[in-house]
């Protein structure tokens, strides 16, 4: 069949043009793609030189430090704040710490005559993370050697810059401060116990209470005594009622009358006088011992009253007494128990402070180097294959487009002509 030639439209393209320029260019095409791939492979693998990786890594964590518990009850608790690892990594690359790393007098000996800037070591170095406490460090040199000491003093600066703002470090300031405010304010606080001790009323309200609940135990004691005399009064005067009056008193009831009188007597001062002895019983009537037991129950229920007086006047002083002294201990209570927190505060940011020490001591932090770079035995790949297909590419689409508009540039210039 013969090809019909259709009709083109003024506004569509003709590509049989360009494919046919394609075709016949096809043996250009493939010299510049293979000269491209051919130069780059070239260079890779004689010209460019060799590169070396040296890794190393970063635990940034919690510090594995057992703290004892606090020897009081003031709840202390040192815990670092841990970074977070996103922070770290752009800490790693700040323009300081890379800087840092340059001064470092290995790394100085190491470089000798040969510049390094900032800037060319932040294209040698790579930090990312790894898991959430890990981070890896990486850098890229022309020296295996050269490449772990710079990952090494790069690790170890940046370890000790976020152990600084973040570790141990910055908590040792913290206690160090703080113990100092605590021993102070546990010195105020004993200075003030010991005015309030001096000043006190607790000893003399205490000896006052004391001196009045046994002045009660005596006055309760007396007023048993005298009601148990009256008791045996009236049950004396009830032997005797009945009889005439001129009746001479037994020798027993003379003898219990002169105990009774004995008894009364002893139980405060009497307000009476009579004379009762052996030698006067005789004569010594009824009547006349109911004279004398009147005289005695007189006495004693005037002393009755005043001790019943005295009870209720004790009984309400004592109340009193036992109030202000609780509030007078009470008061003692809240200086000593301040001083003892202020105390006990102290004494465990002292023991913190030890614990914090020695674990810095024993190089224990929130950030440590955990695993140091070495020197690479073998040189960093350098993707030969993924250069020189690359470039290819790159060969080929340059002349596939310069092919393209060298045939356009003839097809708009015969026009334009």
């Amino acid at each position: 069949m013969k090809d019909i030639d259709q009709p083109i439209h003024e506004d569509e393209i003709d590509l049989r043009t360009y494919f046919q320029a394609l075709w016949k260019a096809r043996k250009a095409i493939l010299i510049v793609t293979f000269a491209a791939a051919l130069i780059v492979f070239v260079l890779s693998f004689w010209v460019l030189p060799s590169r070396y990786q040296a890794t190393a890594y970063v635990f940034v964590g919690q510090p594995v430090v057992e703290f004892t518990q606090s020897q009081t009850d003031s709840g202390l608790q040192i815990l670092p704040i841990l970074p977070d690892i996103k922070a770290v990594v752009k800490l790693f690359t700040a323009p300081a710490l890379l800087e840092s790393v340059l001064k470092d007098p290995a790394v100085v000996a190491a470089i000798g005559n040969e510049e390094i800037s900032v800037t060319d070591l932040i294209d040698m170095v790579n930090v990312s993370d790894v898991g959430k406490d890990q981070l890896r460090l990486q850098v890229t040199e022309l020296n295996p050697q050269r490449a772990a000491l710079l990952a090494n003093i790069w690790a170890k600066n940046g370890v000790a810059v976020v152990n600084d703002a973040y570790g141990l470090g910055a908590v040792i300031q913290v206690l160090k401060t703080e113990e100092l405010k605590s021993q102070k304010d546990f010195a105020q606080a004993q200075t003030a116990l010991e005015e309030a001790y001096s000043t006190s009323q607790v000893p003399a309200l205490s000896a006052q209470l004391d001196n009045r609940t046994a002045d009660l135990a005596i006055v309760l004691s007396n007023i048993s005594n005298v009601r148990r005399v009256l008791n045996d009064l009236q049950f004396f005067e009830q032997g005797l009622t009945g009889q005439p009056g001129d009746t001479p008193l037994s020798l027993g009831d003379g003898l219990a009358l002169t105990t009774l009188r004995q008894r009364s007597l002893t139980v405060g001062n009497a307000s009476y006088t009579i004379q009762i002895d052996s030698a006067s019983f005789a004569g010594f009537t009824v009547s006349k011992g109911l004279e004398a037991t009147s005289q005695m129950r007189a006495g004693l229920q005037d002393q009755l009253t005043r001790l019943l007086s005295d009870q209720t006047s004790l009984e309400q002083e004592i109340p009193q007494l036992n109030r202000d002294l609780s509030n007078a201990n009470a008061q003692l209570n809240q200086i000593s128990t301040k001083r003892d927190q202020f105390l006990g505060l102290f004494t465990d940011l002292s023991q913190q402070e030890k614990q914090v020490t020695a674990a810095i001591g024993l190089d224990v932090n929130v950030a440590r180097l955990s695993v140091e770079a070495v020197p690479p035995d073998k040189a960093e790949s350098r993707n030969l294959l993924r250069n020189t297909a690359v470039a290819g590419m790159l060969g080929l689409l340059l002349s596939v487009f310069g092919t393209l508009a060298v045939e356009w540039w003839r097809e708009d210039g015969g026009d334009l002509k």
